[in-house]
């Protein structure tokens, strides 16, 4: 981490040595593309006006953004550039008596990686999407193991207008100053490359701006809590991802701690290695993360464990358990939420937990195998992954099945890993299918390890039932078993 700081301080030194070297003027602006070296879609533009001013900018006259500060000394951060295309920036300079100056400028691209994926505009609809671009942390990947990282964020036409380059994993996420979160591009050394070191906070540039260390790596999640610190998923020396911390956003040190080999039972099967071979410790798996204020409670998703889970944040007592009604003990047992309707269906293996704003739970079951006894295990060929949201009535601990979307898709996008679902605003919801596992013969697979899988992705999103966006992220070319994937997926505003 030390040497990328190091090359940061050198390139912002060379930034401003260029800057000084000549007079730089809303005519003649300094314009850096990439540079931070990670964000090739992204530019800096430094220049000065005779007069204080604010700026508003407009990237291909459809991104549009204010910097409303009066000032002479300007540094605008260039976001949405289009790949392979001399983008037109316009730049207008508002001065006190409402004169205005507007000066042209283009910035060149280049083409994006040849590993980019093929990007197929399915459906839009966009007087009834939600407003925004999508976020996707998007990998390319052989098998499992990802060999080129692409994070992006792509507009309502499928173009991509942000790209990010660095090493990363699985985190990423807008904080609410404007600056994102990713993976540190450091492995922690424990279980490999998959777990990272810590993460990082960075601007839209590409720039660091705060290193998290956490000492046993990061791995899947981590999310912003209210008062600013920050609960992330860990472990410890001898356990695997088990261990969630919450940690100061000022000093960066672990100032609380939830161990679930205190909360639930280590020594409950696992649906998942009834089939797939897993690290042995890995009897939990934790993904995701939700904290609620409005009770003070962490809702945490357990993978390997098809187990939903709330629990309070200052005592760790557990409020309910939403999961299968198999092999826990008579100590949890009372916590396990009862379902009270015909067409119920558990998740199995699911991933990001959310809330509505009516305070019901949807999350993305991946369903692998749907089931905790081998005989009656349905393969991929057979089974499908969904979007569902549940209704629960904590006082009389039942649960109650109200939404879900993908059943009816079937197999075309079983994921036997990886997925996300988001509550939007307007309560859309935008549903990423992002490890949809196929042979090379575009065949549903379970084997996550098989060096005959293409990872494929498509994300949708839904209003009132209705698809009103769909885009397919794929590769076709069947003699590798290369294919893409992507972790999650978010509704963000560049600016």
């Amino acid at each position: 981490m030390e040497e990328l700081l190091k090359k940061q301080k050198e390139i912002i030194k060379d930034i401003e040595s260029r800057y000084a070297e000549e007079n730089y003027t809303e005519s003649n602006p300094l314009i850096v593309l990439n540079p931070f070296d990670t964000c090739p879609l992204s530019a800096l533009m430094k220049f000065q006006t005779e007069e204080e001013c604010s700026v508003t900018i407009f990237i291909e006259e459809d991104i549009e953004k204010e910097f409303k500060e009066l000032k002479k000394e300007h540094e605008i951060p260039i976001l949405g550039l289009i790949e392979d295309k001399n983008n037109c920036i316009r730049v207008v300079c508002n001065y006190k008596d409402n004169k205005k100056k507007e000066y042209i400028h283009y910035i060149r691209t280049s083409k994006l990686t040849e590993g980019y994926p093929n990007v197929e505009l399915i459906t839009l609809d966009e007087n009834n999407m939600y407003d925004g671009m999508i976020a996707m942390s998007l990998g390319r990947a052989e098998g499992v193991r990802t060999v080129e990282h692409l994070y992006s964020i792509i507009d309502n036409k499928a173009q991509v207008r942000w790209l990010y380059t660095g090493v990363s994993c699985h985190v990423f996420m807008k904080l609410k100053n404007g600056n994102l979160i990713v993976d540190a591009p450091i492995s922690s050394g424990i279980c490999g490359a998959y777990t990272a070191a810590g993460f990082i906070e960075i601007d839209m540039l590409g720039r660091i701006i705060n290193f998290f260390p956490i000492k046993y790596g990061l791995h899947h999640d981590v999310i912003e809590l209210p008062n600013g610190n920050f609960l992330a998923i860990t472990q410890r020396e001898n356990t695997k991802q088990d261990l969630l911390v919450e940690i100061d956003r000022n000093t960066k040190e672990v100032i609380n701690e939830w161990d679930f080999r205190k909360i639930l039972d280590f020594n409950r099967e696992t649906v998942i290695d009834k089939i797939s071979v897993n690290h042995p410790l890995d009897w939990l798996h934790l993904n995701s993360l939700v904290y609620d204020e409005e009770s003070n409670s962490i809702i945490a998703s357990s993978r390997n464990q098809s187990t939903v889970v709330k629990f309070n944040k200052d005592t760790s007592e557990i409020k309910w358990i939403l999961a299968p009604h198999y092999g826990w003990n008579d100590e949890l047992k009372k916590y396990l939420l009862k379902p009270v309707c015909n067409d119920f269906e558990w998740s199995y293996a699911q991933h990001t937990p959310s809330l509505t704003k009516d305070g019901n739970l949807v999350i993305f079951d991946n369903g692998n195998f749907r089931s905790y006894e081998l005989e009656k295990a349905v393969l991929a060929h057979n089974n499908y992954s969904r979007a569902v949201e549940y209704e629960i009535d904590e006082e009389n601990m039942t649960v109650k099945q109200v939404w879900q979307y993908g059943k009816e898709r079937g197999n075309e996008l079983y994921c036997a890993y990886l997925g996300a679902v988001r509550i939007l605003e307007n309560n859309n919801r935008l549903i990423c299918f992002g490890g949809i596992t196929k042979d090379i013969f575009g065949n549903p697979i379970d084997d996550m390890k098989s060096n005959r899988m293409k990872n494929q992705i498509t994300i949708v999103e839904i209003s009132k039932d209705k698809v009103v966006f769909e885009v397919k992220l794929r590769d076709s070319d069947i003699t590798k078993p290369i294919g893409y994937k992507c972790y999650r997926a978010e509704k963000i505003n560049l600016y």
